[in-house]
């Protein structure tokens, strides 16, 4: 059903680069209706969400859904029918602080990552915890969520060092990122200097740089993928450290143009309700935001990398460029094989060899989660 790009590779020292020369065609389009569609304005509280910070579909069709807001994990069968919940605000077996959905992980159904507690919980189909671990014991440190490997072993990357002495009220600087492997009771880096997340620095702290490019990594059987942002490109680290594969395609164009300008400050602008107070931003607030931010866009999203079971990627490129959001498929080689437009104040949550399931924000903010089949586009034209 999805054919792949033309590309070139040649191999350099035990290292093949994979370049796709046409990225035009062909196109992925999501079913007309999803298979399921959980999430309500009103109605039931099991199917109302506050803030959905991720969700999973399992084997039999299943869907596990986590609620920061409540603290909760929600498991949903293939019809969308409430099965089960658990949780609740705390520090004790089976609460939590802070919830993700670890993908992928062996031993257990369900591995929820509590980013506040630095802790995993693994629950079972039923939803009954059995275990729970700190990660700090087993020096992991995760800066963003960790990701399981096919053994069952954590990949992250660590906080990093600064040197915030050095810096300078208003400077832009970036962060040197490490990949990590904790393996056993060692762990073990894959690779490191790898740029990372643009930052600003405020005098009396720090914080991400407005249309800063990120680090984005996912873990596949053969290594780990990362990519810093700056392009299409990503690199593969295998398992010995070393990089074996480096994947480069083309993408929609990263140049800030005006238009970009304009409707940014018009989402600004939004926010007030007189005129008096939209003057008064664009003269006095305006400026600072405008000269901080970048000539170009990142390339990827915030956790914009994804891999599938055959070890293809998904790639969430960088969303504020364009009203929906393009991803970006590519096979276990790093090779372009299709691209997916997928609506506006949507986000990529789970995915399968021909289905995706997705984050969508209503009208109200509210939160839902649906999955959908994957299909090819049809030519209108």
């Amino acid at each position: 059903m999805i054919l792949a790009a033309h590309v070139w590779a040649a191999t350099l020292a035990a290292q093949t680069v994979v370049e796709s020369e046409n990225t035009i065609g062909p196109d992925l389009s999501l079913s007309d209706e999803p298979l399921v569609r959980i999430g309500i304005l009103d109605g039931p509280m099991e199917y109302m969400f506050g803030e959905v910070t991720g969700a999973i579909r399992l084997q039999d069709g299943s869907v596990v859904v986590v609620d920061e807001q409540s603290y909760e994990v929600r498991m949903f069968d293939g019809g969308g029918r409430h099965m089960w919940t658990r949780g609740r605000e705390g520090e004790g077996p089976g609460e939590y602080e802070g919830l993700r959905l670890l993908r992928g992980c062996p031993g257990a159904a369900i591995t929820v990552f509590d980013w506040a507690l630095d802790r995993l919980t693994e629950l079972d189909a039923d939803g009954n915890v059995i275990d729970t671990r700190g990660l700090s014991a087993a020096g992991v440190n995760p800066y963003s969520e960790p990701l399981c490997s096919p053994d069952g072993s954590l990949v992250f990357t660590p906080w990093p060092e600064t040197d915030y002495a050095s810096l300078t009220v208003g400077e832009i600087y970036r962060w040197s990122m490490a990949v990590n492997w904790a393996r056993g009771d060692s762990v073990i880096a894959l690779r490191s200097g790898i740029p990372g997340t643009e930052r600003f620095f405020s005098g009396g702290g720090t914080g991400p740089r407005e249309w800063g490019k990120v680090m984005v990594f996912a873990v596949t059987a053969t290594g780990v993928w990362y990519g810093s942002g700056d392009d299409y490109e990503l690199e593969q680290v295998d398992w010995a450290g070393r990089v074996s594969r480096i994947a480069r395609w083309s993408g929609p164009d990263l140049g800030v143009t005006t238009e970009h300008l304009d409707r940014y400050l018009r989402a600004y602008l939004a926010r007030y309700d007189t005129p008096a107070e939209r003057r008064r931003f664009e003269r006095e607030r305006w400026p600072d935001i405008r000269e901080d931010l970048p000539e170009r866009f990142p390339a990827f999203e915030t956790d914009g990398l994804m891999a599938l079971p055959d070890g293809g990627l998904w790639v969430t490129t960088f969303g504020w460029r364009a009203p929906d959001q393009e991803l970006h498929l590519l096979n276990r080689d790093g090779a372009w094989v299709g691209r997916l437009v997928i609506p506006a104040r949507s986000t990529l949550l789970d995915a399968g060899p021909d289905w995706v399931l997705l984050l969508e924000r209503g009208e109200f903010d509210e939160h839902s989660v649906a999955v959908y089949e994957l299909g090819e586009a049809v030519d209108s034209g």
